[in-house]
């Protein structure tokens, strides 16, 4: 306690140089009072927080729009018919595209009907040949 007093004068010649200069004054709050910056940083991520949760309500708005625009897509492209007459017009690289987004939100089955039927247009050079069959390959028509 006798060092704070003894350092007192030396507080006071300090502190009134620094109201002189704002910007010195900045730097030295943290040291002089650190829960000052505490009690700031507190605030801050108050304000934050009304923030954050509006943002993630937003996402989750957005994300469950984008689950049922994907299901509706993959009903779309669940036919057999369209598969048959459409896939084998794609690239390799497209149908994989396809496939890997029908994966991705959980309708592998659409997936593999896309790529199979993609498969059965391509060249004996082609990502997804499959050589020739001796059965004739059934695709389950979707209605």
């Amino acid at each position: 306690m006798n060092a704070f007093k003894r350092l007192a004068p030396a507080f006071t010649a300090v502190k009134s140089m620094v109201g002189r200069m704002p910007a010195v004054w900045e730097q030295l709050r943290p040291v002089v009072n650190p829960w000052a910056v505490l009690r700031a940083e507190r605030r801050a991520a108050a304000e934050c927080m009304p923030l954050a949760s509006e943002i993630v309500a937003l996402s989750e708005g957005a994300l469950s729009d984008y689950r049922l625009a994907a299901g509706d897509l993959a009903n779309l492209f669940d036919d057999g018919m369209l598969a048959s007459h459409v896939a084998e017009r794609f690239t390799c690289d497209e149908i994989e595209g396809i496939a890997a987004f029908f994966r991705a939100v959980d309708y592998p089955t659409v997936a593999d009907l896309w790529l199979e039927c993609h498969a059965e247009g391509d060249d004996e050079d082609d990502l997804h040949y499959q050589g020739e069959r001796s059965e004739p390959v059934e695709l389950v028509l979707a209605s």
